[in-house]
Protein backbone atom coordinates (compact mmCIF):
# COMPACT_ATOMS: atom_id res chain seq x y z
CA UNK A 1 0.00 0.00 0.00
CA UNK A 2 2.76 2.44 0.89
CA UNK A 3 4.87 4.16 -1.74
CA UNK A 4 7.44 4.97 0.93
CA UNK A 5 8.33 2.93 3.99
CA UNK A 6 7.26 4.09 7.42
CA UNK A 7 10.03 6.15 8.96
CA UNK A 8 11.29 4.93 12.33
CA UNK A 9 11.43 7.64 15.00
CA UNK A 10 11.67 7.61 18.75
CA UNK A 11 8.23 8.15 20.31
CA UNK A 12 9.91 9.91 23.26
CA UNK A 13 7.02 8.77 25.45
CA UNK A 14 4.50 11.03 23.78
CA UNK A 15 1.81 10.65 21.16
CA UNK A 16 1.55 12.09 17.66
CA UNK A 17 -0.43 15.30 17.92
CA UNK A 18 -2.96 16.74 15.45
CA UNK A 19 -0.86 18.51 12.82
CA UNK A 20 -3.61 21.02 11.91
CA UNK A 21 -5.58 23.68 13.71
CA UNK A 22 -9.18 22.63 13.13
CA UNK A 23 -12.52 24.24 13.94
CA UNK A 24 -14.37 21.97 16.37
CA UNK A 25 -11.26 19.93 17.15
CA UNK A 26 -11.54 17.60 20.14
CA UNK A 27 -8.16 18.02 21.87
CA UNK A 28 -9.86 19.14 25.09
CA UNK A 29 -12.21 16.15 25.21
CA UNK A 30 -10.10 13.22 24.03
CA UNK A 31 -9.57 11.70 27.48
CA UNK A 32 -13.25 11.94 28.32
CA UNK A 33 -14.25 10.46 24.97
CA UNK A 34 -11.72 7.63 25.28
CA UNK A 35 -13.05 6.75 28.73
CA UNK A 36 -16.52 6.27 27.23
CA UNK A 37 -15.42 3.44 24.95
CA UNK A 38 -17.03 0.22 26.25
CA UNK A 39 -14.98 -2.71 27.50
CA UNK A 40 -16.51 -5.06 24.95
CA UNK A 41 -14.94 -3.07 22.13
CA UNK A 42 -11.48 -3.65 23.58
CA UNK A 43 -12.22 -7.31 24.29
CA UNK A 44 -13.46 -8.03 20.76
CA UNK A 45 -10.79 -5.85 19.09
CA UNK A 46 -13.26 -4.07 16.85
CA UNK A 47 -12.38 -1.51 14.22
CA UNK A 48 -12.48 2.25 14.76
CA UNK A 49 -14.47 4.28 12.22
CA UNK A 50 -14.25 8.07 12.05
CA UNK A 51 -16.16 9.34 8.98
CA UNK A 52 -15.85 13.07 9.86
CA UNK A 53 -12.11 12.95 10.51
CA UNK A 54 -11.09 16.63 10.52
CA UNK A 55 -8.06 17.14 12.77
CA UNK A 56 -8.24 13.56 14.11
CA UNK A 57 -7.57 14.42 17.77
CA UNK A 58 -9.31 11.33 19.20
CA UNK A 59 -7.75 9.00 16.64
CA UNK A 60 -4.28 10.30 17.55
CA UNK A 61 -5.04 10.03 21.28
CA UNK A 62 -5.88 6.35 20.78
CA UNK A 63 -2.48 5.72 19.20
CA UNK A 64 -0.29 5.08 22.24
CA UNK A 65 0.89 1.41 22.23
CA UNK A 66 1.67 1.68 25.94
CA UNK A 67 -1.89 2.68 26.82
CA UNK A 68 -4.86 0.46 27.60
CA UNK A 69 -6.81 2.55 25.07
CA UNK A 70 -4.64 1.71 22.05
CA UNK A 71 -6.11 1.03 18.61
CA UNK A 72 -3.46 0.00 16.04
CA UNK A 73 -3.42 1.55 12.60
CA UNK A 74 -4.66 -1.64 10.96
CA UNK A 75 -7.99 -1.20 12.74
CA UNK A 76 -8.52 2.43 11.69
CA UNK A 77 -11.10 3.31 9.01
CA UNK A 78 -10.80 7.06 8.45
CA UNK A 79 -12.79 9.31 6.13
CA UNK A 80 -13.54 12.92 5.37
CA UNK A 81 -15.56 14.70 2.68
CA UNK A 82 -12.77 17.26 2.17
CA UNK A 83 -10.64 15.85 -0.68
CA UNK A 84 -7.58 18.01 0.09
CA UNK A 85 -7.62 16.92 3.72
CA UNK A 86 -7.84 13.25 2.75
CA UNK A 87 -4.98 13.70 0.29
CA UNK A 88 -2.93 15.18 3.13
CA UNK A 89 -3.52 12.22 5.42
CA UNK A 90 -2.68 9.78 2.62
CA UNK A 91 0.57 11.62 1.82
CA UNK A 92 1.52 11.56 5.50
CA UNK A 93 0.89 7.83 5.54
CA UNK A 94 2.64 6.99 2.27
CA UNK A 95 5.02 9.79 1.36
CA UNK A 96 6.09 11.79 4.43
CA UNK A 97 9.65 12.70 3.43
CA UNK A 98 8.67 14.39 0.15
CA UNK A 99 5.88 16.25 1.94
CA UNK A 100 8.30 17.45 4.63
CA UNK A 101 10.72 18.68 1.95
CA UNK A 102 7.94 20.69 0.33
CA UNK A 103 6.88 22.15 3.66
CA UNK A 104 10.45 23.18 4.40
CA UNK A 105 10.42 25.22 1.17
CA UNK A 106 7.05 26.83 1.88
CA UNK A 107 8.01 27.67 5.48
CA UNK A 108 10.65 30.11 4.25
CA UNK A 109 8.03 32.75 3.39
CA UNK A 110 4.81 33.25 5.38
CA UNK A 111 4.11 36.80 4.20
CA UNK A 112 0.67 37.96 3.13
CA UNK A 113 1.81 38.25 -0.50
CA UNK A 114 2.97 34.63 -0.59
CA UNK A 115 -0.09 33.45 1.34
CA UNK A 116 -2.42 35.01 -1.25
CA UNK A 117 -0.34 33.57 -4.08
CA UNK A 118 -0.52 30.04 -2.64
CA UNK A 119 -4.21 30.45 -1.84
CA UNK A 120 -4.91 31.05 -5.55
CA UNK A 121 -3.06 27.94 -6.69
CA UNK A 122 -4.85 24.72 -7.63
CA UNK A 123 -2.15 22.04 -7.51
CA UNK A 124 -2.70 18.61 -9.01
CA UNK A 125 0.24 16.76 -7.50
CA UNK A 126 -0.77 15.07 -4.20
CA UNK A 127 2.34 16.29 -2.33
CA UNK A 128 1.68 19.87 -3.44
CA UNK A 129 -1.99 19.57 -2.43
CA UNK A 130 -1.04 18.34 1.04
CA UNK A 131 1.69 20.96 1.54
CA UNK A 132 -0.68 23.73 0.43
CA UNK A 133 -3.35 22.65 2.90
CA UNK A 134 -0.94 22.55 5.84
CA UNK A 135 0.64 25.89 4.88
CA UNK A 136 -2.71 27.67 4.49
CA UNK A 137 -4.04 26.13 7.70
CA UNK A 138 -1.10 27.46 9.71
CA UNK A 139 -1.02 30.93 8.12
CA UNK A 140 -4.73 31.77 7.66
CA UNK A 141 -7.08 33.39 10.17
CA UNK A 142 -7.70 31.08 13.16
CA UNK A 143 -6.85 27.95 11.18
CA UNK A 144 -10.29 27.88 9.58
CA UNK A 145 -10.94 25.81 6.49
CA UNK A 146 -13.75 27.46 4.57
CA UNK A 147 -14.59 27.38 0.87
CA UNK A 148 -17.02 29.18 -1.40
CA UNK A 149 -19.64 27.64 -3.67
CA UNK A 150 -16.97 26.73 -6.21
CA UNK A 151 -14.93 24.93 -3.59
CA UNK A 152 -12.23 27.64 -3.47
CA UNK A 153 -10.49 28.32 -0.16
CA UNK A 154 -11.32 31.90 0.91
CA UNK A 155 -10.08 32.43 4.48
CA UNK A 156 -7.96 35.61 4.87
CA UNK A 157 -4.32 35.81 5.96
CA UNK A 158 -3.85 35.36 9.70
CA UNK A 159 -1.30 38.15 10.26
CA UNK A 160 1.05 35.86 12.20
CA UNK A 161 4.61 37.14 12.61
CA UNK A 162 6.40 33.80 12.69
CA UNK A 163 3.96 30.87 12.48
CA UNK A 164 5.27 27.34 12.90
CA UNK A 165 4.10 25.49 9.82
CA UNK A 166 5.01 21.97 10.92
CA UNK A 167 7.05 19.78 13.24
CA UNK A 168 9.11 17.22 11.36
CA UNK A 169 9.23 14.94 14.40
CA UNK A 170 5.46 15.06 14.86
CA UNK A 171 4.76 14.41 11.17
CA UNK A 172 6.92 11.28 11.37
CA UNK A 173 4.96 10.17 14.42
CA UNK A 174 1.77 10.79 12.43
CA UNK A 175 3.24 8.66 9.64
CA UNK A 176 3.73 5.79 12.10
CA UNK A 177 0.22 6.20 13.47
CA UNK A 178 -1.38 5.93 10.04
CA UNK A 179 0.40 2.77 8.91
CA UNK A 180 -2.22 0.20 7.91
CA UNK A 181 -5.11 2.67 8.15
CA UNK A 182 -7.80 2.81 5.49
CA UNK A 183 -8.32 6.45 4.45
CA UNK A 184 -11.14 7.46 2.11
CA UNK A 185 -12.88 10.52 0.65
CA UNK A 186 -16.55 9.51 0.62
CA UNK A 187 -19.91 10.75 1.88
CA UNK A 188 -19.96 9.73 5.54
CA UNK A 189 -22.76 7.19 5.09
CA UNK A 190 -20.83 5.32 2.40
CA UNK A 191 -17.75 5.29 4.62
CA UNK A 192 -19.81 3.38 7.20
CA UNK A 193 -21.18 0.70 4.87
CA UNK A 194 -18.80 -1.94 6.23
CA UNK A 195 -19.44 -1.38 9.96
CA UNK A 196 -20.05 -4.61 11.84
CA UNK A 197 -21.00 -5.70 15.35
CA UNK A 198 -18.66 -4.40 18.05
CA UNK A 199 -16.99 -1.85 15.77
CA UNK A 200 -16.72 1.65 17.23
CA UNK A 201 -17.98 4.68 15.29
CA UNK A 202 -17.06 8.18 16.43
CA UNK A 203 -19.25 10.82 14.76
CA UNK A 204 -18.10 14.44 14.88
CA UNK A 205 -20.20 16.07 12.13
CA UNK A 206 -20.57 19.78 11.38
CA UNK A 207 -22.50 21.01 14.39
CA UNK A 208 -26.05 22.27 14.54
CA UNK A 209 -25.55 26.08 14.88
CA UNK A 210 -26.16 27.59 18.31
CA UNK A 211 -27.84 30.49 16.53
CA UNK A 212 -28.62 31.63 12.99
CA UNK A 213 -25.35 33.61 12.85
CA UNK A 214 -22.99 31.20 14.59
CA UNK A 215 -22.02 28.97 11.66
CA UNK A 216 -18.71 29.95 9.99
CA UNK A 217 -20.05 28.92 6.56
CA UNK A 218 -19.01 26.03 4.38
CA UNK A 219 -16.41 23.40 5.23
CA UNK A 220 -16.78 21.95 1.75
CA UNK A 221 -18.73 23.22 -1.22
CA UNK A 222 -21.71 21.15 -0.02
CA UNK A 223 -23.47 22.15 3.19
CA UNK A 224 -24.30 19.78 6.05
CA UNK A 225 -27.68 21.19 7.07
CA UNK A 226 -30.77 20.23 9.02
CA UNK A 227 -31.84 17.44 6.67
CA UNK A 228 -28.37 15.93 6.93
CA UNK A 229 -28.60 16.00 10.74
CA UNK A 230 -31.89 14.06 10.59
CA UNK A 231 -30.28 11.70 8.09
CA UNK A 232 -27.39 11.14 10.50
CA UNK A 233 -29.90 10.18 13.18
CA UNK A 234 -31.22 7.51 10.84
CA UNK A 235 -27.71 6.24 10.16
CA UNK A 236 -27.11 5.98 13.91
CA UNK A 237 -30.26 3.87 14.23
CA UNK A 238 -28.89 1.52 11.57
CA UNK A 239 -25.51 1.30 13.29
CA UNK A 240 -27.20 0.49 16.58
CA UNK A 241 -29.23 -2.25 14.92
CA UNK A 242 -26.00 -3.67 13.48
CA UNK A 243 -24.53 -3.90 16.99
CA UNK A 244 -21.91 -1.16 16.58
CA UNK A 245 -20.89 1.20 19.37
CA UNK A 246 -21.58 4.86 18.55
CA UNK A 247 -20.24 8.06 20.12
CA UNK A 248 -21.58 11.37 18.81
CA UNK A 249 -20.43 14.94 19.40
CA UNK A 250 -22.70 17.88 18.59
CA UNK A 251 -23.82 21.27 19.88
CA UNK A 252 -25.93 21.67 23.01
CA UNK A 253 -29.27 22.81 21.58
CA UNK A 254 -32.88 21.74 21.96
CA UNK A 255 -32.85 20.76 18.28
CA UNK A 256 -29.88 18.47 18.87
CA UNK A 257 -31.75 16.78 21.71
CA UNK A 258 -34.87 16.42 19.58
CA UNK A 259 -33.02 14.88 16.63
CA UNK A 260 -30.67 12.53 18.50
CA UNK A 261 -32.24 12.05 21.94
CA UNK A 262 -34.38 9.06 21.00
CA UNK A 263 -31.44 7.00 19.78
CA UNK A 264 -28.65 8.13 22.09
CA UNK A 265 -28.05 8.86 25.73
CA UNK A 266 -26.91 12.51 25.79
CA UNK A 267 -24.81 14.36 28.34
CA UNK A 268 -23.30 17.83 28.55
CA UNK A 269 -19.56 18.51 28.40
CA UNK A 270 -17.79 21.85 28.79
CA UNK A 271 -15.26 23.09 26.23
CA UNK A 272 -13.36 26.29 25.48
CA UNK A 273 -14.58 28.11 22.39
CA UNK A 274 -11.55 28.66 20.13
CA UNK A 275 -12.99 30.10 16.91
CA UNK A 276 -13.43 33.79 17.59
CA UNK A 277 -11.91 37.00 16.24
CA UNK A 278 -10.99 38.21 19.74
CA UNK A 279 -9.35 36.08 22.42
CA UNK A 280 -11.44 37.86 25.08
CA UNK A 281 -14.62 36.43 23.55
CA UNK A 282 -13.41 32.83 23.64
CA UNK A 283 -15.54 31.58 26.50
CA UNK A 284 -16.49 28.13 27.76
CA UNK A 285 -19.55 26.58 26.18
CA UNK A 286 -21.35 23.26 26.58
CA UNK A 287 -21.58 20.57 23.94
CA UNK A 288 -23.43 17.27 23.89
CA UNK A 289 -21.89 13.81 23.73
CA UNK A 290 -24.21 10.94 22.90
CA UNK A 291 -23.69 7.16 23.19
CA UNK A 292 -25.82 4.16 22.20
CA UNK A 293 -24.50 1.82 24.92
CA UNK A 294 -24.45 1.56 28.70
Amino acid sequence: MCSEKSVSVSRSNYLPQPFLKWAGGKRQLVKELANLIPKKFWKDQGRYFEPFLGGGALMFHLGNPDSNTYIPGERLVLNDINPDLVTTYIQLRDNPQNLIKKLEQLSLDTSKKTFLKIRKTKPKNPVDIAARLIYLNKTCFNGLWRVNGEGEFNVPWGQFKNPKIFSRHNLLLVNQRLQGAKITNLPYSRALMDVRKCDLVYLDPPYIPLSASSSFSKYTKDDFGLLEQYGLSGVIAGLTQAGAFVILSNSDTQLTRRIFGSGLSLKKVSVQRTISAKSTSRTRVTELVGINFD
